[in-house]
This record gives structure tokens, sequence and C-alpha cells, in this order.
């Protein structure tokens, strides 16, 4: 009995092989024909991204270790020109920005200095008068940026009388083929793109006369390399020089593409004067996604071993998007290794069926993709979840509840069916927005941990193994996530060796799976009048306190879905406008974003095992 019955069991799983097998086949010859005929019309437009920026970061022995971090008592920041990229770079800390002519540089000296607002930015060529008082502010501890040095500024004439000592000055051109180099010894203040070679786009000057500065940026073309961006110490303040041409387009008109000079020497300066007082993420995330292998050894699927092996060695987290469908295909094995060895690697869902492009625009013919009903894309994602459901209850694993959707994004609609059956989160490739919807107007688009404006439902986004642009993740405090298929990996994982050397090279980082990530999407800061604040761009989070005393925490949620309300610690809380968390000093508490969602269960507790785990493994 025990023979017929394994024998019985073989052939089951081996049809069950030979079925999935049948149906990728029957769907990627499907995509192959619609591609000849239909290839492009695509349905949608692609997103401009700034692709192809970052080469490889400059290899330099100094120390990977965090600066401490500034607490000042403002958040004012002084805009004198009321630049529109700068105005929006200080909203997107949190700070309050007061953006002023030109013509009162002068009186708005005078007022920073009395008020002692931490940084005064101002373009060299605002005329004169406005010199002895910028002494006078950076003296006292101010940090002075002095943004768009053109030759015969008067104003960097006058500030050097007025300080006594030269200060650096426009000595040449850089063209927009150069490429520019963030100093590695100034890691204090470049910190990601430190070593990092970053394409200029942008014509702009170089600078002159650095004997007593220091070289923040320096940019390379036709062999000559040139200074572009410095740094000079006076008293306890400082003055911060940028050859980058700062105008009145939005700030996301200087990130796509990215624009070197024009944007990040801003945004290095005051993330680094501002602290804990401008909006950061509680710690920086990584991950590698790779789509499509069931969770099994061999054919269709992966070579776990050798996955969890490398992993270790290398430091890298690795989640399988993996096809509800093909669940019933997994090894005990394999389940065994994930269920274990959740610090390395874990799985989420890929769809439902993989049946193409499964999520894709409801309406339509002879375009690229096959045109799906919103009701039978909300089936799916109700299949999806029985699947998930039943192999949780039967093998003890739950799929991280985070959909990477086939293809590519899906509707507005189906993100509303997302948040209805609880997912905490979906995460595509940021080539498209979610597909038949407006772009929204949120000027801080693509540059939070995650996007909010369709339906109120998180979009975490990822990039493809030939975007090097993880730094620019990781510099806005957004995760790093990197995907790939097999075949572009190899059986050696190479590709995501090299990457995940570079990310450690960066930064610090914590690698993790695609769940914990989200539950850690959020933003905080300290009000100087008001608190702790926290912005939360996800359905659920695990809010650490790192202080040894109990923190007050004021949570809001952009976006919030109608309907929802908050949930603490399993406690209904607070309505759509926030709620107040008090956590214990060194503590953790979750936060959830709830509806009455009837599909996968919470599991806020997982929160405080996963500290507690961690801890027990960093001890």
């Amino acid at each position: 009995m025990r023979t017929s019955s394994g024998r019985a069991g073989r052939m089951r799983a081996t049809l069950q092989l030979a079925a999935a097998v049948a149906w990728r086949r029957w769907w990627a010859m499907e995509d192959r024909v619609r591609g000849m005929v239909w290839g492009r019309r695509l349905g949608f437009d692609l997103r401009p991204r700034p692709t192809g920026a970052v080469a490889r970061l400059e290899q330099v022995d100094i120390p990977l270790e965090e600066p401490s971090v500034t607490s000042p008592r403002s958040d004012r920041i002084v805009v004198v020109g009321g630049e529109r990229l700068l105005v929006d770079v200080g909203r997107l800390y949190g700070l309050d920005v007061e953006a002023v002519p030109a013509a009162a540089a002068d009186e708005s000296m005078h007022r920073a200095l009395a008020d002692r607002v931490p940084l005064v930015a101002i373009a060299a060529a605002s005329g004169s008068a406005w010199a002895k008082a910028a002494a006078l502010y950076v003296r006292a501890g101010g940090s002075l940026f002095l943004h768009s040095v053109t030759a015969g500024d008067d104003g960097v004439v006058a500030l050097e009388t007025a300080i006594g000592r030269p200060l650096p000055r426009r000595s040449g051109t850089v063209d927009a083929s150069a490429r520019v180099r963030f100093s590695a010894r100034e890691r204090s203040l470049t910190r990601e793109f430190a070593g990092a070679t970053v394409a200029a786009r942008v014509a702009s000057a170089s600078l002159g006369g650095l004997e007593s500065a220091s070289v923040i940026a320096t940019a390379a073309s036709n062999g000559t390399s040139r200074p572009v961006a410095s740094e000079t110490r006076l008293g306890s303040g400082r003055i911060v020089v940028s050859a980058g041409i700062i105008g009145s387009a939005p700030l996301s008109a200087a990130l796509e593409p990215l624009d070197a000079l024009g944007a990040l020497p801003a945004m290095m300066l005051i993330r680094q004067t501002y602290g804990d007082v401008a909006w950061r993420a509680p710690r920086r995330y990584a991950n590698f996604v790779v789509d499509d292998p069931a969770l099994r050894h061999g054919r269709l699927g992966l070579d776990y071993r050798s996955a969890l092996s490398l992993a270790r060695e290398h430091g890298f987290h690795l989640t399988v998007a993996t096809i509800p469908r093909e669940l019933g295909l997994a090894d005990q094995e394999v389940v065994g290794l994930l269920r274990k060895q959740r610090r390395w690697l874990s799985a989420c869902f890929h769809g439902s069926d993989h049946n193409g492009y499964e999520f894709y625009l409801p309406v339509g013919g002879h375009m690229r993709y096959r045109a799906r009903s919103i009701e039978s894309q909300e089936r799916s994602l109700r299949r999806a979840v029985a699947r998930g459901e039943e192999f949780a209850r039967l093998t003890g694993l739950a799929l991280d509840r985070v959909m990477v959707f086939p293809y590519g994004v899906g509707s507005s609609a189906v993100l509303r069916s997302l948040q209805d059956l609880g997912f905490l989160a979906a995460c595509n490739y940021d080539d498209r927005y979610p597909l038949g919807a407006d772009v929204p107007s949120d000027f801080d688009l693509g540059m939070r941990p995650a996007d909010l404006a369709w339906s109120g439902f998180p979009l975490m986004w990822r990039r493809g193994l030939a975007d090097p642009m993880f730094l620019l993740d990781l510099f806005f405090g957004r995760p790093a996530i990197t995907f790939a298929h097999p075949k572009s990996i190899g059986s050696d994982f190479g590709a995501f060796i090299e990457r995940a050397d570079d990310i450690n090279h960066a930064v610090e980082v914590h690698w993790s799976g695609l769940e914990d990530i989200a539950r850690h999407s959020y933003l905080e800061r300290r009000d100087p009048e008001g608190g702790w604040r926290v912005a939360m761009t996800a359905n659920e989070i695990c809010l650490h306190n790192p202080d040894p005393r109990p923190r007050t925490y004021s949570v809001t949620r952009p976006h919030m879905p109608e309907g929802s309300f908050f949930v603490v610690d399993d406690v209904p809380a607070g309505d759509w406008k926030g709620v107040e968390v008090t956590v214990s000093g060194g503590g953790v508490c979750s936060v959830v974003l709830s509806r009455g969602s009837i599909g996968l269960p919470s599991r806020a507790a997982d929160c405080v095992h996963a500290v507690e785990a961690e801890q027990r493994s960093t001890a």
C-alpha cells in the first residue's frame, strides 16, 4: 500500500508539473504572437525615469559609519529668490519654507540671524547688499547655500570682503556630458553618493580658488576634472558653494532625468543641516526579487540551497515572487527553508495564474496585451488569496502580503481591491504608473518609501538589474529593490552578488523581505514645536522607538482611504485625522490602517516577534 501510495503521489506531482509547464508555454506563445502583431500599442505611456546615470562606486578605504544626527531648534529654512526646486526640497523634508524675493535678501539675512534659522539659500547673482549680514549669520553658526555661481557675481566678491577670506568663484565651464563625482572624503555630507559618479546632464560653471575650501564634488570631461561644489568653514558656520544652476522648475524636473548639480548638493546640505528635524526613513532597506520561480528545486524552481548560502555570504535578502497557481508544486524542503530562514529568504504573491498580463486594462482591442474586465481581475485576486491562505494552513508558510503584478502594475481599481483584501503593498517596476489613471500632481511623487496617490494603496517601486539608480532610492529613504528573472541572474546569482556588494559598500542597509519593508515604509521627524511626527506610507507599520525613554508620536497617513481607521497594537484608536502613539523606551508597536478587510489577516504581532528575533540574532 505504501509503495502504491508513493507511486501515485509521484505520478500526481509529475502531472502537476507537466500541466504548469504547458500553461506557461501557452501564455508565452500568445505573448510572442501579440508582440509581433501589436507590439507598439502598449495601452500606456512609459514613465520618465532617471536611469543610466550612476557609475560603479569608487572603492575608497574609508570606514562606513553613520554620522551623528543633528537636532536644530528650528525647522525654518529661508530661500532668497524663491526658487521652486529649493522650495520643493524644503517641503520634501517637512520644513517650514520661507520664500522671499531677492530684493529682501539683506532683511532676510538679519532676520535669519536673529531667529537662528539653520540654513539660508541664495543665488550668487542676488546683488551684494546682503553680504555683511550673511557674514554675521555664518559666523554665528548658520549654513549658507550659495548656488548658481556665474562669472562676475557681486555677491561672492562682497561676501569675501565681509568674511576676510577667499571663496570659490567661477573659473570655467562644465558641459552637460560631464561626469560629476561626489567626494568620498566628505561622506558625512555626500552619504549614499560618496564616491559615486553621476551624469551631469546640465551644463554649469566650474569653481576655482578653493585654497580654504573642501571639495564636495568634481566634474570630469575631456580628460579634465574640475571642482563644482565646495564647503568653506567659518567659525561654527559654513558656506556651501555650488555651481549648479537652480531655476524655477519643480524638483521632479531635476530628477527625471537626474540633474546631479541642480538637485543633489542642495538636498545633501538640507538633510545634513536639519538632521532629525527633517523627514527621514527610520532605516534604509534593500531587497532582491526574482520573478516566477515555483517553490521547488529543479524545473520551474530555483536553487534555493545556493541562494541561501550566497545570501548569507554576501549579506542580501532574496524574495521569490511565486505564482499562487503553482503553490501545489512546492517541495517540503524549500518550504522548510523559507519558513526557517526568513532572515535571508522569503516569498510573495506574483499575480494569481500568470496568464499573461493578467491585471491589464479592462477594455480595448488590438493592443499589445489582452484586455481583462475588472470583475475577472477581482476574481483572480480572490483566487490568489484563497490559494495563499490554504497553502499557509497546510504548510505553516504564509506568503508576504505584497503583490508583484506579472508584466507590470495594474489599474487603480485593482489597487482598491488589494486594499480590501488585506495586502500591505504592491511592488513593481517603475517604468509605468497604474494603468488608465491620471498622473497625480503630488510634488513628491516617487520620492517617498511608497506612493499613495492611487486609491490610497501603497506602491513600492523596484528597478531592473540594468538600472544603477539604487543610490537615489537609498538617498530618498526608499527601499532599494532590484528584480530579475532567473535567466538574468544566472545559476551563480552573479548579477545579484555584484549589486549587493555595491549597495553594502555605499551605506549601512537592512536587507529584508517585502512585507517587512512595507511595514517600515514610513517617515519620522522631530518637530521642534510639536514633538515627534510620523507619516505612514503603508497600510501597517512597525513603529520603533530607539530612545531609552518613552516617545510619543503623532501619526498621520496621506491619502487616507475612505472608511479607514487606525488600530494600535490590535486596539482601534484615532480616526482619519491621525492618532497619537506612545512607545516605550527601546520598544515597538504596530499601527494598522484598517477597513475591516475580509482577506489576508493582519500579522501585526509579527512586528514585535521580528524585533525580538533580530535582537537574538545580533546578540
